[in-house]
């Protein structure tokens, strides 16, 4: 029951936030996000006894996703990641850890950012644009239907395992029905609200973002597992943490930014 009174909330939320909502409003919740993003990423790290260094790594977070906003959104990017790196080693060498922890603790650090920021900034920039938050919308309801799918299918028909070891509870059944309601989805939307959008293009680019979505599902679920967690955290109310909510978006936001750049919107 949480977790349907907690999607009741949330998802009409995030509706109005991306149709409706101010660029700064948007932008202030997109860093919150990613915050906690990485926030959970650590926590998973320092369940394997890896110290992330924490400090840096939610500045440069910011810094990472609020890049979008600069004048020149790329050169920036680039910059905060290589300032990140400098500062990030710098700092991780005043503890005097050995060796295996000094590459352990600036490992974990920068790949929290990567992992959890970029993807969010690409989303952000985007979702600045015109015309991009429409996309932005789309994107969403395309990994949530493939989510969806996959979970009900899976339930009821699923017998197949897809990734037994990383996974046990996802199976090719509802892998196969997550891509094909996604794909179905696609073409609904094009049909009335992407009308200068080709069928077979919605199709090409739902089954690029289902797929990477489904990717992105199974990395975090593997991450989980390593660090022998069932959750990232408990912050949404019988879902998990936020993690567990945007693993999918994590993978499936560059599908989104490297179609937007070859649509040349």
């Amino acid at each position: 029951m949480r977790r349907i009174l907690t999607a009741l909330v949330l998802l009409p939320t995030v509706v109005s936030l991306v149709l409706w909502g101010p660029a700064w409003l948007i932008a202030a919740v997109v860093v919150v996000i990613a915050e906690l993003a990485v926030w959970e990423f650590f926590r998973l790290a320092q369940a394997k006894g890896i110290v992330p260094v924490q400090i840096p790594g939610y500045v440069f977070a910011a810094g990472v996703v609020l890049a979008p906003l600069c004048a020149f959104p790329s050169v920036s990017l680039i910059g905060a990641l290589a300032g990140f790196l400098l500062v990030l080693m710098s700092w991780a060498m005043l503890s005097g850890r050995d060796l295996a922890a000094y590459f352990g603790s600036v490992s974990a650090t920068f790949l929290g950012v990567l992992y959890a920021a970029i993807p969010l900034s690409l989303l952000l920039g985007v979702c600045l644009h015109l015309r991009g938050r429409l996309a932005v919308l789309f994107t969403l309801v395309l990994v949530w239907t493939g989510d969806t799918m996959a979970f009900f299918v899976g339930s009821a028909w699923g017998r197949h395992k897809l990734a037994p070891q990383i996974s046990p509870g996802k199976t090719w059944e509802g892998s196969a029905a997550s891509l094909g309601f996604s794909i179905v989805v696609a073409l609904a939307f094009v049909r009335f609200a992407l009308r200068d959008i080709g069928y077979t293009e919605a199709i090409v680019f739902a089954a690029g973002i289902n797929v990477a979505a489904q990717i992105g599902d199974l990395a975090e679920s593997a991450l989980k597992r390593s660090a022998g967690v069932k959750y990232s955290s408990q912050l949404v109310p019988g879902h998990g943490g936020v993690l567990d909510r945007i693993d999918a978006l994590l993978f499936a936001a560059p599908v989104l930014w490297y179609y937007w750049l070859w649509r040349g919107l």
